[in-house]
């Protein structure tokens, strides 16, 4: 038995009930997501989160390679009744095989009028 078929029956064990909503196209996975609690400093969105800040907001997403979905096609995944947009991420290889996926996500918010009207 391989590793990645050793994750695979971690993830139908253990995992949460993920929808992954890409182009129109809405799929049911299994995937670890938990909040991401780091105390080290940490860029998202390309800013730096200062060092021991964390509010839970964004959560760690570590799934399966069969269910794939890029970072900018705005992907949104639904966990525990709660939607994310995909901050970052990336494939976890062991050797040659592709073994997992992680990525961080950030809460969905709606958009208003007035959030077109913002400057960073």
């Amino acid at each position: 038995m391989n590793i990645h078929t050793t994750f695979k029956r971690l993830l139908r064990r253990y995992g949460n009930t993920v929808i992954i909503r890409t182009n129109g196209r809405a799929k049911v996975a299994k995937a670890f997501v938990q909040p991401l609690r780091r105390r080290h400093r940490l860029y998202i969105n390309d800013k730096v989160i200062p060092a021991g800040y964390f509010d839970n907001a964004y959560k760690l997403y570590i799934g399966d390679c069969e269910h794939r979905f890029s970072y900018g096609d705005h992907t949104v995944i639904t966990c525990m009744g709660e939607d994310y947009t995909v901050v970052t991420g990336e494939e976890f290889c062991v050797g040659d095989d592709e073994v997992y996926i992680w990525a961080i996500l950030s809460p969905k918010k709606d958009t208003k009028e007035d959030d077109y009207d913002v400057i960073d």
